[in-house]
C-alpha cells in the first residue's frame, strides 16, 4: 500500500476481532524510515482505526561546482566522497557508488541523502576547459541530521575568452545575440550565441588576435557591426564586454487602483500619430507591456482594447511622446469590480463549558479566504461580538474560505465554502456551524484485592484523553502508597498516538526529578525504581508521565504497570490505597480523573499459640 497525496492509506472491510501489523518498507527521499511494526486489533463494525507513523528528515549533503569567473555550474566533474574513517559514502538505499566516485549533474550539483558525521570530499577530475587548483581541491564537513550542509568547490578556467552583452542603459545581460568569431589571418572559428546570462564563453582558444563581430541583434536592441579586436593569452580568461542601445519604446503598466499590484492580461492597442495601429500588446503577470517594433521619436496614442476579468475597461486614447532611444512609462489604473464576502459563525450545540446556547452567535473565528484561479491567499477575517466575519471588497471571480482558528472552547468546521462573486456590489451571505469542545478525560487502575505482607504486587492502569479535542499539559500521576510499599519497578506501556515524553518521579526528600526522557509512546520501557540513587530513609513517593501536546483520542495501549514491595512487618487487614489522576488542560480549563485501588494485607505470622483440637 502507499499513502495517498494526505499522507493517508485506508483499508476497507476489515473484520472485528482481526489484528493487523503494519510496517513501512519505503520512505520518501530525504526522510528515514520508520523499521518499527505497529499492531492494532479492529475494534467494531464501522468505527475508524487508525495507526499513525513519523519520518524525520535525513542528513542532506550538497557538492557544488561552479566557474571561478561566471560562476556557472560545471556538470561532469568528478569527486571522491568518504567519511573521516575512510569508509565511502554510500547513495541512497545503501548502494554503494563506485569507489566512492560521484559526478555533478547538469546544475554542477551532487546531492546525496541519509548522510550523518564527519565527510571529506575530493575533487579527482574536472572538465576540459579547467584545472584543479590543488590548494582547494579537499573540503571537511560536519552533516547532521535533518539539516542540509552544502560545499562548494572552484575550477578556473586553463584559458579561453568571455564574451558577455549588456543593456547600455541598464546594464542588464542580452541573450540570443549573435556573433562570429575570426582569428586575424581571416579563419573562421564559428558562430556563437549569448546565452541567458548573457554570455558565450570559448575555453579552448588557441594564444592571439581575434575578430568579435556581432552577426545579429537581441530582439528590440539596435544592430552594432563594428567589430571588436581582443587577445587571448595562455592561462588566463580574456573578457570581452560589449553593449547594445535599445530601441525606443512605450512601456506600460497597469495596476490594481485599490491595492496597486500589476493586472495581468490586459490588452492595448499602440497607434501612431495618424492613428494607425502600431501594435497590439498584453500586460503580463506583474501588469507590464512594451512595445517590440522599433520606434521612431514622435507622438503616439495608446488605448485599452479589453480589461483584465474582473475590472473596468478604460477605453480613453492616452497620448505619448517618444523620445529617441528611451523609453516612455505610463502608469495606468484600472478600477476593480468588486463584491464582498459574508459569514456569520453560530453554535451547533448546546456549550457546556461556556454555557452558550444551541444558535448562539460566536465571536474570535477566523477565516482564510482563497482565490482559486492562482491559490493565493487574499486575506483572513474574523467573526465580531455578532457573530459575523465580512471581507474587504473582493474582485469578482471564484474563493475558496474555511475555518483556520475556531472559537475559544468550540471545534474547527470541517465546511469548506466555494463561493463565485459575479457582479458589482454583490453580498454573498453565509453561516457555518462549531461543535462545542468536550473535555473529559479517564484514567483506571487495577491490582490484588489481597496481598500476603512480604510479597510483591502489581498495579495496573489505563489512561485516555476523551475529549473530542486536543488537551495540553497531558499528564498522568500515580501517589504510592509508600507507608506500607516501595516502589520497585515501572513500565510506561505504550500509547495511540506516536509521541515523545518523558517520566519523573518525586521523593519524600526531593521534588520532582527526571527518571527517563525522550521516551517514544510506541515503545514500552522497563525503568527500575529500586535502584535509584536515593539517600538513607529516602524512597519514592509519587510517578508523573509528562506528554505535552496529546490529540483527541490519545490513550494507552499496553497498559502501563507499578510494581511495589510490600513492607513484612504490615500488620493483617491494613488497607493499602493507592489513588492516581490524569489530566490537561484546553485553552484556560483543566480537566482531569482519579481512580483509586484498595488492597488488603494479609499477615498470617502469629506468636500466639494455635488452639487445640482432638478432645
Amino acid at each position: 500500500f502507499y499513502t495517498d497525496r494526505y499522507g493517508s492509506i485506508t483499508i476497507h472491510n476489515l473484520e472485528s476481532g482481526t489484528v493487523v501489523t503494519v510496517c513501512e518498507t519505503k520512505a520518501l527521499d530525504g526522510y528515514v524510515l520508520d523499521t518499527l511494526p505497529q499492531t492494532i486489533e479492529i475494534r467494531g463494525s464501522g468505527e475508524l482505526n487508525e495507526l499513525t507513523f513519523y519520518n524525520s528528515r535525513k542528513g542532506t549533503l550538497i557538492v557544488r561546482k561552479l566557474d571561478s569567473v561566471t560562476k556557472k555550474p560545471l556538470a561532469g566533474v568528478v569527486f571522491k566522497i568518504a567519511y573521516s574513517d575512510g569508509r565511502f559514502v554510500e547513495t541512497d538505499g545503501g548502494k554503494m557508488n563506485s569507489n566512492g566516485l560521484y559526478t555533478t549533474n547538469c546544475y554542477g550539483e551532487i546531492r546525496i541523502y541519509g548522510v550523518t558525521g564527519t565527510v571529506v570530499v575530493t575533487e579527482e577530475a574536472t572538465i576540459p576547459g579547467y584545472k584543479i587548483s590543488e590548494g582547494d581541491k579537499t573540503q571537511t564537513a560536519v552533516v547532521n541530521a535533518d539539516s542540509t550542509t552544502t560545499l562548494t568547490f572552484y575550477n578556473s578556467p586553463a584559458g579561453g575568452l568571455l564574451i558577455t552583452k549588456t543593456d547600455a542603459d541598464t546594464g542588464e545581460r542580452i541573450k540570443g545575440v549573435q556573433f562570429e568569431v575570426r582569428k586575424m589571418n581571416g579563419e573562421v572559428i564559428g558562430t556563437f550565441t549569448t546565452d541567458r546570462n548573457g554570455e558565450i564563453y570559448l575555453p579552448s582558444l588557441d594564444a592571439g588576435w581575434y575578430n568579435v563581430t556581432e552577426i545579429k541583434a537581441a530582439e528590440g536592441y539596435k544592430f552594432d557591426a563594428t567589430p571588436a579586436q581582443v587577445c587571448v593569452k595562455d592561462g588566463q580568461t580574456t573578457q570581452l564586454a560589449l553593449t547594445n542601445e535599445r530601441f525606443s519604446r512605450i512601456v506600460i503598466h497597469k495596476t490594481d487602483s485599490i491595492t496597486g499590484k500589476g493586472i495581468y492580461g490586459v490588452a492595448f492597442m499602440v497607434y501612431d500619430s495618424g492613428r494607425n495601429p502600431v501594435e497590439q500588446l498584453i500586460t503580463d503577470q506583474n501588469g507590464y507591456a512594451q512595445t517590440k517594433t522599433e520606434l521612431s521619436a514622435g507622438q503616439y496614442y495608446v488605448r485599452e482594447l479589453e480589461a483584465a476579468e474582473g475590472y473596468l475597461a478604460d477605453t480613453e486614447y492616452k497620448t505619448v511622446l517618444v523620445s529617441a532611444e528611451k523609453n516612455s512609462l505610463i502608469e495606468w489604473e484600472n478600477t476593480p469590480i468588486t463584491a464582498q464576502i459574508q459569514i456569520s459563525k453560530y453554535a451547533a450545540e448546546y456549550n457546556e463549558l461556556t454555557g452558550q446556547a444551541k444558535g448562539a452567535t460566536l465571536q474570535g473565528a477566523v477565516y482564510e479566504i482563497i482565490r482559486e484561479r492562482s491559490g493565493a491567499v487574499v486575506g483572513f477575517i474574523t467573526t465580531d461580538a455578532r457573530g459575523v466575519a465580512a471581507s474587504a471588497p473582493l474582485p469578482l471571480g471564484r474563493y475558496i474560505i474555511s475555518e483556520v482558528t475556531p472559537p475559544a472552547y468550540w471545534q474547527l468546521s470541517e465546511q469548506t465554502f466555494d463561493v463565485t462573486l459575479e457582479y458589482a456590489g454583490q453580498i454573498v451571505k453565509l453561516a457555518d456551524y462549531d461543535r462545542p469542545a468536550k473535555l473529559s478525560v479517564s484514567i483506571t487502575k487495577s491490582g490484588l484485592k489481597e496481598v500476603l505482607a512480604g510479597d510483591m504486587m502489581t498495579y495496573r492502569f489505563t489512561v485516555a484523553n476523551t475529549s473530542n479535542v486536543g488537551l495540553s499539559s497531558f499528564f498522568w500521576h500515580d501517589k504510592i502508597p509508600y507507608d506500607v510499599t516501595s516502589a520497585f519497578s515501572l513500565t510506561t506501556g505504550t500509547y495511540s498516538h506516536r509521541l515523545a515524553y518523558r517520566v519523573l518521579y518525586k521523593t519524600n526528600c526531593n521534588e520532582y526529578r527526571v527518571l527517563a526522557s525522550n521516551l517514544l509512546t510506541t515503545n514500552n520501557y522497563a525503568l527500575p525504581l529500586s535502584s535509584l540513587p536515593l539517600q538513607s530513609g529516602e524512597v519514592v513517593t509519587d510517578i508523573y508521565f509528562d506528554f505535552g501536546n496529546v490529540p483527541a483520542g490519545f490513550q494507552s495501549k499496553t497498559q502501563p504497570t507499578l510494581t511495589v514491595f510490600v513492607n513484612p512487618n504490615t500488620i493483617n487487614g491494613y488497607n493499602v490505597i493507592n489513588r492516581a489522576d490524569a489530566g490537561g488542560q484546553y485553552s484556560e480549563a483543566w480537566q482531569t480523573a482519579v481512580a483509586s485501588w484498595i488492597t488488603i494485607v494479609r499477615n498470617l505470622t502469629k506468636s500466639d499459640p494455635l488452639p487445640k483440637t482432638g478432645y
